[in-house]
């Protein structure tokens, strides 16, 4: 008789089928997501195929496309570094023609009718300047500096005003660029303002309205950041500390009022008088007036911070013989800001009020200043003139400049009386320190100097004379002027009144109201003062010989305007050169033929920084699609589906479902007769 052997057990066909039904099923699934990476050809397309892989896909894609963005911002860049490099080179070869102009019409053979010919061209070139300084790539305007979205420079009062910035556009152009694909207009056209700077210190005075942030001095490194500091009453027997927190404090007012109450409150008899006058302003420090004479108050830094020392107030007895510390070092030397009142300022020969002329080009405005205007609302009032003149406050914080913005125009600030507000602030153009070297737009003044006789060589004075002044009696005096004697216009006048030697009563000074040195004679003669040039061209460099005339007593010579702010860029150079042409003016071609070197120079500079700037980003590009190329070459290998290794698994899968399948069918139709034999 047959028997059941040991060694098979026998299970549920419930739990057979089961087990069965899940290899089946397990099969197919495995063929299934095969099935899709072979049709997809990625290994990995959730998440969930492979997790540790698909975070690093996610990673690969995210640099991936950073790169995508940053190479279409390269190529954007090296396409506007491309049109800005064409746009000079456009601007090169017409200051190169307007060069050969200047060239061609100094010396023989330059005649008046050749010369109003060129100076059409000169004219079609500077249109042309214009224009190109104006051109935009892709809505950028190139030489706007940051602000691309205006045009760099607008016609204004015959001359050209830059209306961007001196910054520029960045882009997102890889770590290894930190430079911005549009360019500043002075790298362009030269500068883009020029200024009357003032050489008079207004040194504002401490108020109770002066900002805290405005404080200079040993404050100034605090940048207006105050903190605690303690104060300590001694009434002849104890000390009584007490704790003043200033970080709120904005004014000096709110810093008095902060120390006094806390004094007051902790000891009622420590200041004199009643609140407010306890602790005060005396100049520019501040005054604890100590009320009785058995007391002293000090002040020392708090746990953090140096608010006392800042304040001047630091390890000093106050005391009614003491109430200020005056120590050099404890001036809070306030800042000159846009709202100081100009009654608080103390320029050194005292402040002034009145009327202010300016005049920008064929424009004039008058500004009209009072003690209660501030610095901001005198700015606002010259911007408010619309002659291209601004206000600014110089980089000191001590006094204020004024700018001309327009290329090709003259700036001049005169007077409308005598020693009136534009002298008290140091602005007028001409004044005693003005530099001669500042005359003619910066070429200064030409005189006659060590000059030698042609056939002996030895020196020879008269060719060293400068210019001759006829007074109104017809006596005469010479002046030879020398290079001490041109340094400011204090040094030329003082010269002049040598030179003089008082004939006739003869004076020269500078006009108290326009801007020009003046002659006074009072000979009493009939005829006006005239100057004659006699070597050189000191006289008509100095204005002398275009001036205005009055027949005496006393008779008078004012001046031109030489010390006009003038612009000094490539605008004002054509502009000078068109200007020379038509007026036939050989001398002045020749000054703008000698600019146009130094325009053409800085235009070459800035052609190299183009190109320099564009091989960095042709650099960036190759060094950008590398990393790209092994980005996406990981990315793959991680990714993407190895062909021949799915289609193997795909014929195992296939073998083991048909296997499964098989099996599962087999012992389905088994049953105990099966194993009884």
């Amino acid at each position: 008789m047959s028997a059941i052997p040991s060694g098979i057990s026998r299970v549920p066909n419930l739990l057979a089928s089961q087990v069965s039904l899940r290899n089946i099923t397990s099969t197919n699934l495995q063929l299934l997501r095969l099935q899709e990476q072979l049709s997809t050809q990625r290994r990995i397309n959730r998440p969930s195929d492979d997790a540790i892989g698909a975070s690093i896909v996610s990673l690969f894609d995210q640099s991936i496309e950073r790169s995508g963005q940053r190479s279409r911002n390269l190529d954007h860049a090296g396409s506007a570094l491309g049109t800005i490099d064409a746009i000079l080179g456009n601007i090169t070869d017409s200051l190169r023609e307007s060069q050969t102009i200047a060239s061609s019409q100094v010396g023989i053979g330059a005649d008046d009718e050749t010369r109003a010919q060129q100076a059409s061209v000169v004219d079609t070139i500077i249109n042309s300047m214009f224009t190109e300084m104006n051109r935009d790539f892709a809505g950028l305007h190139l030489f706007a500096g940051g602000r691309t979205a205006s045009r760099a420079v607008e016609s204004f009062n015959g001359g050209f005003r830059y209306m961007g910035d001196q910054s520029g556009l960045f882009t997102d152009l890889g770590s290894a660029i930190d430079f911005p694909i549009t360019l500043s207009g002075d790298l362009v056209a030269g500068s883009l303002s020029a200024r009357v700077e003032s050489d008079v210190d207004l040194d504002p005075q401490l108020t109770t309205n002066t900002l805290v942030r405005n404080l200079r001095g040993p404050a100034e490194a605090l940048q207006g950041q105050l903190g605690t500091m303690n104060v300590t009453i001694n009434d002849g027997v104890t000390d009584t500390v007490v704790q003043v927190d200033l970080s709120g404090a904005e004014t000096m007012g709110d810093v008095l009022d902060k120390i006094e109450s806390a004094i007051r409150t902790a000891d009622p008899a420590a200041l004199s008088g009643a609140y407010p006058t306890g602790v005060t302003l005396a100049g520019n420090r501040v005054s604890v007036n100590v009320g009785a004479p058995t007391h002293t108050i000090t002040f020392q830094d708090g746990p953090v911070g140096t608010t006392a020392t800042a304040l001047g107030l630091d390890n000093f007895n106050y005391n009614t013989a003491n109430f200020v510390n005056a120590i050099v070092t404890t001036d809070l030397d306030p800042a000159l800001s846009d709202d100081v009142v100009l009654g608080d300022l103390t320029p050194a020969g005292g402040m002034v009020y009145g009327d202010i002329i300016i005049r920008n080009g064929g424009l004039q405005g008058i500004l009209t200043t009072n003690a209660t205007m501030t610095v901001g609302e005198l700015r606002e009032e010259v911007a408010r003139l619309n002659i291209g003149v601004r206000v600014d406050i110089n980089e000191n914080d001590n006094t204020i400049n004024f700018v001309n913005e327009v290329a090709g125009t003259i700036m001049s600030v005169a007077e409308s009386v005598a020693a009136g507000p534009a002298t008290a602030l140091g602005v007028r153009t001409t004044r005693g320190t003005t530099l001669l070297s500042d005359f003619n737009h910066g070429r200064g003044v030409e005189i006659a100097d060590g000059r030698t006789d042609p056939t002996t060589g030895l020196p020879d004075p008269n060719r060293n004379v400068d210019f001759r002044v006829t007074l109104s009696d017809g006596s005469t005096f010479d002046v030879d002027l020398t290079p001490s004697d041109i340094a400011n216009v204090q040094t030329v006048v003082a010269a002049i009144n040598a030179a003089s030697g008082g004939l006739g009563g003869f004076v020269a000074d500078v006009d108290p109201t326009t801007n020009g040195i003046r002659f006074t004679d009072t000979a009493g003669g009939v005829n006006p003062i005239s100057v004659t040039s006699l070597n050189g061209y000191a006289a008509e460099d100095l204005g002398l010989l275009d001036g205005n005339t009055g027949v005496g007593p006393p008779a008078l010579l004012v001046g031109s305007d030489r010390a006009g702010v003038r612009v000094n860029s490539v605008f004002s150079t054509l502009i000078d050169l068109r200007e020379s042409l038509t007026t036939n003016d050989s001398r002045g071609i020749t000054f703008a033929g000698e600019r146009l070197q130094t325009d053409l120079d800085r235009l070459s500079s800035s052609r190299a920084l183009v190109g320099s700037r564009t091989r960095q980003v042709e650099r960036e590009q190759v060094r950008l699609e590398d990393t790209t190329l092994l980005d996406t070459s990981l990315k793959s290998q991680l990714q993407d589906l190895d062909f021949v290794e799915g289609a193997t698994r795909l014929s195992l899968l296939q073998t083991q479902l048909q296997a499964g399948l098989t099996v599962t069918a087999q012992n389905s139709g088994l049953s105990l007769l099966n194993f009884l034999g």
